[in-house]
Order: C-alpha cells, then sequence, then structure tokens
C-alpha cells in the first residue's frame, strides 16, 4: 500500500457500446485501482476505450483535472496515458522484431526528433540499455526476437517500452496471464515501484486475489456498469467484491462500510 496523492485521472460517465455504460471511476498520483469483473462484464473494452482503440459515444477523461480529448491511442500517449494490452502478443508485441525495437519503436518522436527522422542510435542504445537494466529483462541480448523471451519478460518488455515515454497514468490489462509464479512476483514489485514514484495505475484482472493483493482499490464492473469502487484493507473480504462484481450493490457497499470510495 502506497500513499496516494492528488487526483490525477478520471473517467466520467464512459460510454462505448453494450459493454460500456455510464462507466466513471477516479485514479490518484500513487494509487494502484483494480478494475473487476466476471467474464464479458466489460472490464477489457473499458480499457480499450479509455485508451482510444474503440470508439467511445460520451463521456469525459481528465488528466490533472484537464479534459482531454482521446480519438485514437495517440491523442491517449499524447495525454500521458498508455495500456499494456489484454493480449501482449497480438497487440501488446511485435514478436518478429528485436526487444530493441519493440522498445525503440513507439518512442521515435524522442530518437529521431529532427525533421529528417533519423534515429540516434545512441540515444537509442542508451534508452534499451536502461530500459532492460530497469526492468531485469532477462535475455541474450537486445536483438533477440521478442517472441523468444518467456511471458513474463515479453510483458516486462510490454510495460518498459510504454515507461520510457514517462506516463502519468499506466492501465495494465491481465499483467500476470500465462506468467510463472516468479515472474508474477516481479511484475507486482514493478507495479508497486511505479506507484511509489507516483503514478496511477490501473489494474485489470480476472483474478480477484491478485486485485486484493497489489491495488489500493478495486472499481467492479458488471455488464457494462460499474457497481463500486471500494478501498482494498483488511476488512474487505474477496466474498464482498466478488457480490460486486455479480452486479449487487449490498446494504455495506452503498452505506460507505469498509471504504466505499464513490
Amino acid at each position: 500500500q502506497t500513499t496516494v496523492g492528488e487526483t490525477i485521472f478520471e473517467v466520467r460517465n464512459l460510454n462505448a457500446g453494450r459493454m460500456v455504460r455510464d462507466v466513471s471511476f477516479k485514479a490518484h498520483a500513487g494509487e494502484i485501482v483494480g478494475i473487476a469483473g466476471l467474464m464479458g462484464a466489460g472490464r477489457t473494452e473499458t480499457t480499450r476505450a479509455i485508451f482510444g482503440a474503440d470508439p467511445k459515444e460520451s463521456g469525459e477523461i481528465l488528466v490533472d483535472g484537464k479534459t482531454v480529448k482521446i480519438h485514437g491511442p495517440h491523442d491517449a500517449i499524447r495525454a500521458g496515458v498508455v495500456l499494456a494490452p489484454e493480449d501482449r502478443k497480438k497487440d501488446g508485441l511485435c514478436t518478429k522484431l528485436s526487444v530493441r525495437d519493440n522498445i525503440a519503436l513507439p518512442n521515435l518522436d524522442l530518437l529521431a526528433p529532427g525533421a529528417l527522422g533519423v534515429v540516434r542510435s545512441l540515444k537509442e542504445a542508451q534508452m534499451v540499455e536502461a530500459a532492460t537494466k530497469d526492468f531485469q529483462i532477462k535475455m541474450p541480448n537486445a536483438e533477440v526476437d521478442a517472441a523468444s523471451l518467456s511471458g513474463g519478460n515479453q510483458q516486462k518488455v510490454v510495460v518498459a517500452k510504454w515507461l520510457m515515454m514517462h506516463p502519468k497514468v499506466l492501465i495494465v490489462d491481465e499483467p500476470t496471464r500465462g506468467i510463472d509464479v516468479g515472474s508474477k512476483s516481479e511484475i507486482y514489485g514493478l507495479l508497486s515501484g511505479l506507484a511509489k514514484q507516483g503514478m496511477a495505475i490501473i489494474v485489470v484482472s480476472s483474478e480477484i486475489e491478485e486485485i486484493m493483493g497489489v491495488c489500493d482499490s478495486v472499481v467492479t464492473i458488471s455488464e457494462g456498469k460499474k457497481t463500486a469502487q471500494l478501498t482494498i484493507n483488511d476488512q474487505l473480504t474477496r466474498e464482498q467484491v466478488l457480490s460486486c462484481a455479480l452486479g449487487s450493490k449490498p446494504d455495506w457497499a452503498q452505506s460507505g462500510k469498509d471504504g466505499e470510495a464513490q
């Protein structure tokens, strides 16, 4: 658990298709917010709508208290919001390219700032070295294909490439799916460390135990609608989170008991 600061990310009344209906929640600097729900509840659809990967019908997204217009991923990235998607091999990585290319490609604005678009190779090498060292990515060298890495190291590459941009908000969808226990622990430590640096982190997971183990609060979603935002503490139980994820809103959640945040 970390000390949280000001609200730096807010979603207000977001609507996008059948699976995202009037979703609202906040995240503070230094806070890890979980999004929990059953399969088909609209968790991934919510993150894709926030990031601009899917079109939204209405709603506001605020960063540092200011509304940002997000019509596509480029707008989200420019606003300081990045997404490590659920399917890292399909959407998060270019598996046929090297680790170096995967880290460099999203950061070409930084690596090739001039009008000619020439990549500054020294700067690229420094960025890749910093990313692989900071995130302890295990690999023979940065020229190996991303597909050759373990699931945990692939996930680290997905997160590392975005963090070279120093975003304000990191959204990670199913961050430890298909990853061994040791790598899971490393990913949790990585997320915790980023929160301590003041980033707002949104963790989407189908595992309630994972949400309760790594997050400071949890937003429960059922049939595309938010049912609660709860503070995670010693009193909150897995059964209470599950009941909200199932769509019911018990008296304790409505009255504010056990950390109902909104």
